[in-house]
């Protein structure tokens, strides 16, 4: 079924709604779903914004999508566990001790040692 597009009213009062033949004419020319276009959660604003956003790909081309990521390291205590395990003095921490490290500490773990710290990235 189409919409009829003929009768948009931009000021409706709740005594017109309450009054059963305005109602019907509200129906009958789909007036309470145009009503809604400004109500960020309606049918009628959603319709609205793609319609935009497919105007701007045939206007602009298609989108490139750009995301970038962090790795946040220094909130991993698994990492530094396996980092401090395979650095210099090679010692095994628990969970515990890996969240008691110092930022100097941990910096330094990230800082030496890029090719476990991108392997644990790419694998987590």
């Amino acid at each position: 079924m189409r919409r009829i597009k003929t009768s948009t009213q931009a000021n409706i009062k709740v005594k017109d709604v309450l009054n059963p033949s305005y109602a019907n004419q509200m129906i009958k020319f789909d007036d309470g779903y145009i009503i809604l276009k400004n109500v960020q959660s309606s049918p009628t604003f959603w319709e609205q914004k793609k319609k935009e956003l497919l105007a701007m790909i045939r206007q602009l081309g298609k989108p490139t999508f750009f995301l970038t990521l962090s790795a946040a390291e220094h909130y991993w205590p698994e990492l530094l566990q396996t980092l401090m395990k395979y650095s210099k003095g090679g010692r095994t921490i628990s969970m515990e001790e890996a969240y008691q490290l110092d930022e100097n500490t941990i910096t330094n773990l990230v800082r030496n040692d890029p090719v476990t710290r991108a392997r644990y990235f790419d694998h987590k």
